[in-house]
Parts: C-alpha cells; sequence; structure tokens
C-alpha cells in the first residue's frame, strides 16, 4: 500500500483518478463526502498476516496508516467480524460479516447505477453510510431509502450520516431482501450485499425502465432494467467483485471439508472422468456458471485435489487433474460440475462479462451473448 503524503490531499486524489473512470458527479461527490467519518477508528484489513491474523488499523495509535488505508482505491476494510463477537481490539481470526467496500467497487457501482437528480433509490445494506452519503450528492437526501438488517450497524450508519449533513436520508432496519415497499416505487435499487437469486421485491418495488444494481453470488456485478411490465428484468454482467452476501443467504461456519472426507474415503464410490475442470480456477465465466448451476456447493482447491462439498453436508466430492473420482452422497458433485463446465464450453468459452441474468415469472436464468444466446435455469440451492 502506498501511503499519501502528509501534504497532499487524499480525497482530491482518489477524486481525480476516480474521475477517469466514472461520470463527473462521482469525482465531486468524493469530493464532498468525508470518507474518514464512515470508518471506524479500528479497522481489520483483509489479509491476513504471517501470523494468520488479520492485522488492526487503529486510528488512535497509528493515524497516517489508518487514513492512508481510508482513502486506498483497491482494498476494502473490514468493520465487523463475526456479527460483532470478536472485538476489534487486535488483530484476529474471524469471518467478515461488515466492512466498507474499496473504492474503485464504490464507483463501479454508483456509475452503473446511472444515478440522475430527483431520482428515489432504495439502497440494500447500509453498513457505515457511506454509499448513501454518496448518492445524497446526486439526488436529493430524502429521496434515498436505505435498510440494514443489523441494528447496531444501523445505528452507527445513523448517527454518520446525521454528523455528515446526511440527516434527511431515511434509514430503516428490516431485511433487505423484501425491500421496502412503504417508499416505493424505486428509479433505482443498489444492493451493497450479494445475492444469490434477485429477490422478487426488488422487482416488484422498480419502476418499469427502473435499473437494479447488485452483487450476485459472491463475484459478479449485475446490472438490470425492469422491463415494462414491471414483474421482469434482464441485464448483463457488468464487473468482477466480491461482496459479502445478504444475511439472510449466509451459510453457516464452514470446517475444514478436507478431513470430514478423508475419514470417509473408504465408502466412497470411486470412478473416472476425462473431463477438465481446471477452467472453474482459472475462468471467472466458468466459474460463475458453475455456481448457477450446481447450486449449494462449496469447493476448496488443494494442490493435487479438489475437495467439493455439498452446504447441506449430504454430500461431497473429491477431484484430482489426473481423472481419478471419488463422490459420497446423494449428490454427484463432480458429475454436476463436469456438465456446467460442458455448458460454459458449448456456449463459446464466455467471459464474465459475456454472462447475464433474466428474472421473470418463469424463474431465473443465466444466459452467455446476450438474452436470445444459450440460456440455462438458476437451480435453487
Amino acid at each position: 500500500m502506498t501511503a499519501t503524503p502528509a501534504s497532499a490531499d487524499p480525497r482530491q486524489a482518489c477524486a481525480g483518478e476516480l474521475a477517469e473512470h466514472g461520470p463527473s458527479w462521482l469525482a465531486r461527490a468524493f469530493l464532498a463526502v468525508d470518507r474518514t467519518r464512515f470508518v471506524p477508528g479500528r479497522v481489520w484489513l483483509p489479509e491476513p498476516g504471517s501470523d494468520g491474523l488479520f492485522p488492526v488499523l487503529d486510528r488512535e495509535q497509528d493515524p497516517d496508516a489508518w487514513q492512508a488505508a481510508v482513502y486506498e482505491l483497491r482494498r476494502p476494510l473490514i468493520t465487523q467480524m463475526d456479527d460483532h463477537r470478536t472485538p476489534s481490539e487486535g488483530p484476529a481470526r474471524g469471518r467478515f460479516t461488515s466492512s466498507i467496500s474499496a473504492l474503485r467497487v464504490v464507483a463501479a457501482q454508483l456509475a452503473h447505477l446511472d444515478l440522475h437528480p430527483g431520482h428515489t433509490v432504495l439502497h440494500i445494506g447500509t453498513g457505515t453510510g457511506y454509499d448513501s452519503a454518496l448518492m445524497a450528492e446526486r439526488t436529493r437526501a430524502h429521496k434515498i431509502l436505505t435498510i440494514e438488517t443489523d441494528r447496531q450497524l444501523a445505528g452507527t450508519a445513523r448517527r454518520n450520516l446525521d454528523a455528515s449533513g446526511y440527516g434527511q436520508v431515511r434509514a430503516a432496519v428490516g431485511d433487505g431482501e423484501l425491500g421496502w415497499p412503504e417508499g416505493a416505487p424505486y428509479d433505482r435499487v443498489l444492493s451493497t450485499a450479494s445475492a444469490t437469486r434477485v429477490p422478487p421485491a426488488w422487482i416488484a418495488q422498480t419502476v418499469p425502465g427502473g435499473i437494479i444494481v447488485t452483487p450476485y453470488r459472491g463475484l459478479a456485478l449485475l446490472r438490470l432494467a425492469v422491463a415494462d411490465d414491471g414483474k421482469s428484468a434482464s441485464g448483463p454482467v457488468v464487473d468482477a467483485v466480491a461482496f459479502m452476501a445478504l444475511r439472510g443467504r449466509r451459510g453457516g461456519e464452514a470446517p475444514d471439508i478436507r478431513a470430514v472426507i478423508k475419514a470417509q474415503l473408504a465408502d466412497a464410490e470411486k470412478s473416472r472422468t476425462d473431463a477438465d475442470l481446471s477452467p472453474v480456477r482459472s475462468e471467472l465465466g466458468a466459474e460463475f456458471l458453475l455456481h448457477a448451476l450446481v447450486p449449494g456447493i462449496r469447493i476448496v482447491f488443494g494442490g493435487t485435489t479438489w475437495w467439493f462439498e455439498a452446504r447441506d453436508a449430504a454430500s461431497w466430492a473429491a477431484w484430482k487433474p489426473d481423472g481419478r473420482v471419488r463422490q459420497w452422497g446423494p449428490r454427484r458433485l463432480v458429475d454436476e460440475a463436469v456438465l456446467a463446465v460442458a455448458a460454459w464450453r458449448d456456449a463459446g468459452a464466455p467471459a464474465l462479462t459475456d454472462l447475464g441474468v433474466t428474472v421473470g415469472a418463469g424463474g431465473e436464468c443465466v444466459w452467455a451473448h446476450g438474452p436470445g444466446g444459450p440460456a440455462w435455469p438458476v437451480r435453487d440451492a
């Protein structure tokens, strides 16, 4: 990380660089909103240190490093671990449960939202309140309704917004997947938590022609346009992003599945396959399609073995690049993965941004090369 020189204004430096990648209003908003007012005094860095713990940056102990991290373009800051159970008193190991996104990701989301003055906005995942403050600089603050499921986070965000001059932003505590019908319809919906399925409520509460921008399945940013019927939406993957899941879609703690699988090897079904699954690790398009077509799985990439587990822990599998396969349980996870990678190849090996999603009365599907191209129904986890 390169620290901003003490003589430089970090907001000015960020605004100048981000202006090259988005509309001019974004640069003005970054200058207007003091990000330091929305970042806790102690945050974790998302990369573990040599001790395996995530380091803490403390504003009181090292204000220069803290400020440099706040205005770094490409790295998020972790603001909560384990739903508040892990205190931010020092380096720690745990599950990230809230963060303030990297500035480049914030800029990308807001650029794709295509926000205009006067637009009404439903913002899912208030977090620290920073995204809502930025949007208030583009449209009127009272036009923004932001919803957060965590009461403690919501309270902190409310104080941040009030102290920064955005007291008219409307904030609520609730389940973001349900939207907020009392404020509908909205011109724009922005989610800053990742969805595994696009909630129907978001479409129903958006005006025809309105835009929904959301992270999807943990690795893609979707931009959906709501159809004239107000009941369906469709649009492309516009970027690769990594976001935490919506609170209601998070799984429980994930133990190391390798030990569990090894203990059951004697009972596993053994087979061989000529299929090459390596694109799942090297091509984001293949990884995305795998998780859309093979729901509810987790993969651990070992040096010589890939380990697959169904999130209900009822099925697992092991695959080696030499073609050896072992599978156990009601699902044959490697077989499902082979079919998904074959579908990706048959579609011309699309890149991530060649893919998109349509949501309607018939369910949800992923398509390649436009809505009229090859398409596959998204399976429930």
